[in-house]
């Protein structure tokens, strides 16, 4: 039988556990292996975790919004709705809604074939006026050597000069007539009253149209006008600061403007005072287009942190200050702050941070309160009107 073998000491190098009847020679050997190796036992120390490289963003106020978001629909400074003069059927429709078009371009054409066979025999009626007043002249004109020779009456005389000026002012009236119907027949093609853009066509080729209905627009949309509708508790903070920012669908502020009407009624229905405001457009806006507006009611300094930097426990949200050690190295400090609303990608803070104060802006998974931290070197600069450069808020 083999005597049971007492426990190896403890290293602080791992070792495969050895079971209670291993060899003294195989103990021997693990111990000398340790040895070669450099490990101590008990007297061995752990090494000092080296700091955590990481990049260093020092706070700068920059212009903070106190804004709201809203849903606006625009509609053209300048539109002008075109309704049928004349009944009649749609012939041909050469523009299409969206076609720019300039100053006297066709745009919808009305059947004229019944108010041409009008004027034709309007026309035929004034020939027919104008021959029975040719014919009352000459009557007239001849009656005068018939009194001077006694041959007719003064009576005879004055009844043919009467039918005379009857004759002419006919032939006047059916001028006037054909005139008119001339004039009318001109209004069964509908063209453009100005430069701008064709809106919405509700009618199609064959449709019977009366002055009452509705053919098309001609939109100058070099302007557009916001319709922005506040709730009735935000009305107050409209001044004269206020700006109307449109969005697009990036996000991206299209246009900013003073709100360049305030109604003065609310809307019973909705609790809400319509806001307008003219927005120049070079193209990326369109009459009746619905999108994003900001009611930016006020513009004051202040300081943000990148939404990323920021972490909450309990409620409660911290950055990690940067701090001077003792021995001069770097520790991130745990810092309870207040943060307000959103903007972008960036708290606003409320309070705990004061403007050049640097904070950990990056790996603030892998640290805690008081851990050692390196600063990494600066990231090189965007080039001049890089969208990314942001001056108020460097990484060191």
């Amino acid at each position: 039988m083999h005597r049971p073998v007492e426990s190896a000491p403890s290293f602080s190098c791992d070792f495969a556990r050895v079971g209670t009847f291993a060899a003294p020679l195989a103990i021997a050997a693990m111990v000398g292996a340790g040895a070669s190796s450099g490990c101590h036992g008990a007297e061995a120390h752990p090494q000092a975790t080296p700091p955590l490289p990481v990049s260093i963003l020092r706070l700068t106020e920059k212009p903070i919004n106190e804004e709201d978001d809203y849903l606006a629909s625009l509609t053209s400074r300048r539109s002008i709705t075109l309704y049928a003069q004349v009944s009649g059927y749609i012939r041909k429709i050469p523009s299409k809604p969206g076609d720019r078009v300039t100053q006297g371009a066709p745009l919808i054409e009305i059947d004229p074939g019944q108010q041409a066979s009008t004027l034709k025999s309007l026309a035929a009626g004034l020939e027919t006026r104008k021959a029975t007043r040719n014919f009352a002249i000459h009557n007239d004109e001849s009656s005068k050597n018939l009194v001077a020779s006694g041959l007719l009456s003064d009576l005879e005389y004055q009844q043919r000069h009467s039918q005379r000026a009857a004759a002419e002012a006919d032939v006047k009236v059916a001028e006037a007539q054909v005139q008119a119907q001339s004039d009318l027949l001109r209004y069964y093609r509908i063209t453009a009253p100005s430069d701008g853009t064709v809106g919405d066509v509700p009618v199609k080729i064959g449709d019977y149209v009366t002055p009452q209905t509705r053919l098309t627009s001609v939109d100058q949309d070099n302007l557009v006008e916001a319709y922005v509708y506040v709730p009735i508790a935000k009305a107050a903070a409209i001044k004269a600061e206020t700006r109307v920012a449109l969005l697009g669908e990036d996000g991206q502020v299209i246009c900013e403007e003073k709100p360049s009407f305030v109604s003065p009624q609310v809307n019973v229905d909705t609790q809400t005072v319509l806001v307008k405001s003219i927005c120049p457009n070079d193209g990326l806006l369109r009459s009746a287009q619905v999108l994003k507006a900001r009611m930016i009611w006020a513009r004051h300094p202040g300081l943000t942190v990148p939404t990323l930097d920021v972490t909450r426990q309990a409620g409660q949200y911290f950055v990690f200050v940067v701090e001077s050690g003792p021995d001069g190295a770097l520790v991130a400090r745990q810092k309870p702050i207040t943060v307000g609303a959103i903007q972008g990608n960036d708290f606003v803070v409320t309070g705990g941070l004061a403007p050049g104060v640097e904070i950990v802006g990056s790996s603030i998974q892998k640290i805690h309160d008081g851990s050692a931290i390196a600063r990494l070197p600066p990231e090189p600069q965007p080039g001049a009107g890089s969208p990314s450069a942001n001056p108020q808020s460097p990484r060191l």
